[in-house]
C-alpha cells in the first residue's frame, strides 16, 4: 500500500511538472509570438477530391497550430459610432474617433496556475489623475516626444498607465511594428499598458507660442522706436560728438539710397513702360507687314503671284461681283485679281492705316494688268 501511495505522489508530481512546464512554454510563446511549424502528415497516395479535402483540413489545422489568435476576430468596436473596424486601423472609418483603450488580455494557463503574475487591474479615474500629475512634475510636454523627436505642440497625444506621454501616431506606428502580443511601453519597457487620450502640454505650448509672438513684436516696436528716440536725443545736444556725426552721417546716407532707389526704381519703370510699346509696335507691325509680304516686290514675286491667279481663273471681281473681263485689272501682291476702280473705292473707304487685301486680309502691293491677264501693264 505504501508503494502504489509513493508511486501515485511521484505520478501526481510528475504530471504537475509537465502541466506546469507545458503552461510556462505556452506562456513565453504567446508573449513572444513564436508560432510551431505546420504538422506534416504521412499519408498514402487517395483520389484528386480526397486529396484536396485532406489538403484544406491539414491548413485549417496548421493555420489552427501556428496562430493561436486566429480563432478570434481581429476587430474592434468604435465608442462613438458602434462601427466595427479592422485591429490595424487607428481611427474610425465612419466617425475618425480614436481606437479606444484595448479590452483587457485573456490570461495565459501560466497565468492562471499562478507561475507568472498576471496584468495589473484597470486604473480608475483617481489612478488616472494621479498619473497625469506625475507626469506634468516630471515635465513631459516641455521635451519632445520620445519616439520622433518632434514637439508635442497641439497634435493628438497619449498618456500610458507608466506615466510616459507619445504622440498618438507614434504610438501606433510603434504597436503596428513590435514583434509580441504583449504591448510593451517604448521607455520603461512596462508590459500591458493602458493609455488614455491627453491634453496635457497644450496650454504651455500655447504660453510658449504667446510670448514668442510678443517678443518679436515688441522688439520690432523697440527698434522702430529707437531712431527716433536717438535722433531727439542728439537734437537736444546729449551724448558724444562722435557718436553724434556718425548718427547724422548714417542718416543722411539712408536718405541719399532712398532717393537712389525710388530713381531707379522710376527708371525701371520708364524703361519697362517703353519697352512695352516697342513690343506692341513690333507686334502690329509684323501683324501688318508680314515677312512673307515683305518680300513681294522683289524678284520674281509678281511673275509667281500672276502664274497663280492665271491658274485660279478667277470670272468675277470679288467686290463687285461682275466679270472681271468688262474692266480693267489690277493684280495683288498676294495673288488676288479686282478691278481697277473697285480696288481704289475699295481703299478709299479703308479705316485702316495700311491697306489689307479684301479677300485674304492680308498686307499688299498691287499692279496694272491687261484685260486679258496676260501681262503686266506698267
Amino acid at each position: 500500500m505504501q508503494r502504489d501511495k509513493a508511486k501515485r505522489r511521484a505520478t501526481a508530481t510528475t504530471t504537475t511538472t509537465l502541466t506546469n512546464a507545458a503552461a510556462l512554454q505556452d506562456h513565453l510563446m504567446r508573449s513572444l509570438d513564436l508560432r510551431l511549424p505546420p504538422r506534416r502528415l504521412r499519408q498514402p497516395k487517395p483520389s484528386s477530391a480526397t486529396a484536396t479535402a485532406a489538403s484544406s483540413v491539414v491548413k485549417d489545422i496548421s493555420s489552427s497550430v501556428c496562430d493561436p489568435m486566429s480563432e478570434y476576430r481581429r476587430v474592434w468596436v468604435c465608442d462613438e459610432c458602434t462601427l466595427e473596424n479592422h485591429d490595424d486601423v487607428a481611427r474610425c472609418t465612419a466617425c475618425r474617433a480614436f481606437k479606444p483603450v484595448a479590452r483587457r488580455p485573456r490570461l495565459t494557463l501560466a497565468q492562471k496556475k499562478g507561475l507568472v503574475p498576471g496584468p495589473p487591474p484597470r486604473l480608475n479615474n483617481n489612478q488616472w489623475e494621479d498619473v497625469e500629475q506625475q507626469a506634468e512634475a516630471r515635465g513631459d510636454a516641455e521635451y519632445p516626444c520620445s519616439i520622433c523627436r518632434e514637439p508635442f505642440g497641439v497634435h493628438a497625444k497619449v498618456l500610458l498607465s507608466c506615466s510616459h506621454m507619445f504622440h498618438h501616431t507614434c504610438l501606433t506606428s510603434f504597436e503596428r511594428f513590435l514583434r509580441t502580443t504583449d504591448r510593451v511601453c517604448p521607455l520603461c519597457r512596462k508590459q500591458n499598458y493602458e493609455k488614455k487620450a491627453t491634453q496635457s502640454g497644450e496650454a504651455h505650448f500655447r504660453s510658449i507660442c504667446a510670448r514668442r509672438l510678443q517678443a518679436r513684436i515688441r522688439g520690432w516696436l523697440a527698434r522702430r522706436r529707437y531712431t527716433s528716440l536717438l535722433a531727439h536725443y542728439y537734437k537736444q545736444g546729449y551724448g558724444d560728438p562722435r557718436r553724434r556725426s556718425l548718427f547724422y552721417a548714417s542718416k543722411v546716407s539712408a536718405i541719399s539710397s532712398r532717393i537712389v532707389r525710388a530713381m531707379k526704381a522710376r527708371a525701371d519703370s520708364i524703361d519697362a513702360l517703353l519697352a512695352e510699346f516697342d513690343e506692341s509696335m513690333s507686334r502690329s507691325r509684323a501683324i501688318f507687314n508680314g515677312e512673307n509680304n515683305q518680300e513681294t516686290a522683289k524678284g520674281n514675286a509678281w511673275p509667281n503671284a500672276l502664274a497663280k491667279a492665271t491658274a485660279r481663273n478667277e470670272a468675277e471681281c470679288p467686290i463687285c461681283l461682275n466679270a472681271m473681263s468688262a474692266k480693267a485689272v489690277t493684280l495683288l501682291s498676294c495673288s488676288h485679281v479686282l478691278h481697277a476702280e473697285c480696288l481704289v473705292a475699295f481703299e478709299s473707304f479703308n479705316i485702316y492705316e495700311v491697306h489689307l487685301c479684301p479677300v485674304c486680309r492680308g498686307h499688299y502691293e498691287s499692279r496694272r494688268l491687261h484685260c486679258d491677264m496676260s501681262s503686266f501693264a506698267d
